[in-house]
């Protein structure tokens, strides 16, 4: 390193708290105009220091030309978790990896400035460094993040279905799955799944199976509902059917599915009027 790269490197130095400040403040600036709805995470003292942290390590290898792909993945994982715990959208951390671009350009161009000898060519290619690494960042961001997001759908998505299979324990060895809304295929797996797992936990004696709220039952769903009574059998749990429409029952007898050895009722109170005693 020559004397004028010397120079440069000591002149970001001096400046790496000062820019992590800069930066901080433009955050700020994002949560107090309501851009991110977590509404005062950057006055959280740990947090602007951890900020002001990856903004230092960004710079030292990034300015000072130290930089890889490896580095920049692993910083922009850092930054993705940085702000989507603190609820910051993709545009958002864009557009503040964006000004933290140009708060390193400023700083670049104040050292140009106090250097009557530096060449411009050298400026341009420290300035195309810069930038490459950059536009490397924002795209592994972009990434992360959209990954990060289809992950966190998934998993709501799993539990809000999980919760689309509640069974409710009335009594010491009593349940009811009321089922609610059309059934497709994924739902229908995971009632039989669960319906087993969940009676095994609470030790059940007697499933009640509300079919009431489900406005359409196909070929599959009603087989699903079978197999899932015949697992239960085996189980020692005994199901009770309720609320059959007369289209449900018109496709089990279609089907040639035996409901003859399930008790069934009209209503879920008659289920409950009829095992409650027994219990």
């Amino acid at each position: 390193m020559d004397k004028v790269e010397t120079m440069y490197v000591e002149y970001f130095h001096e400046r790496l708290e000062e820019i992590g400040e800069k930066w901080t403040k433009r955050l700020q600036i994002l949560v107090d105009e309501k851009e991110a709805t977590d509404t005062a995470v950057l006055k959280v003292p740990e947090l602007k220091k951890e900020i002001i942290l990856f903004c230092s390590d960004f710079v030292k290898q990034m300015i000072f030309q130290k930089s890889n792909t490896r580095d920049v993945q692993e910083w922009a994982g850092r930054i993705v978790e940085i702000f989507s715990s603190h609820t910051f959208s993709l545009q958002q951390s864009v557009a503040s990896l964006t000004y933290l671009r140009q708060i390193l350009w400023d700083v670049m161009v104040e050292f140009s400035s106090e250097q009557e000898h530096l060449e411009a060519s050298r400026l341009a290619g420290w300035g195309s460094y810069m930038n490459k690494s950059f536009d490397l960042l924002l795209h592994k961001v972009t990434v992360y993040t959209n990954q990060l997001n289809e992950e966190q759908i998934a998993a709501q998505q799993t539990k809000i279905t999980e919760l689309s299979v509640p069974i409710i324990p009335i009594a010491e060895d009593i349940g009811v799955l009321p089922l609610i809304g059309t059934i497709d295929t994924y739902r229908a797996s995971l009632i039989q799944r669960k319906g087993i797992e969940r009676s095994s936990e609470l030790q059940l004696s007697y499933l009640v199976i509300d079919l009431s709220g489900v406005p359409i039952m196909d070929t599959m769903v009603a087989n699903e509902i079978f197999q899932l009574i015949k697992m239960l059998e085996l189980s020692g749990v005994e199901s009770i059917l309720t609320g059959i429409r007369p289209e449900i029952a018109q496709t089990a007898v279609q089907l040639g599915i035996d409901f003859t050895n399930v008790n069934t009722y009209a209503h879920l109170h008659q289920a409950l009027r009829a095992i409650l005693p027994s219990s």
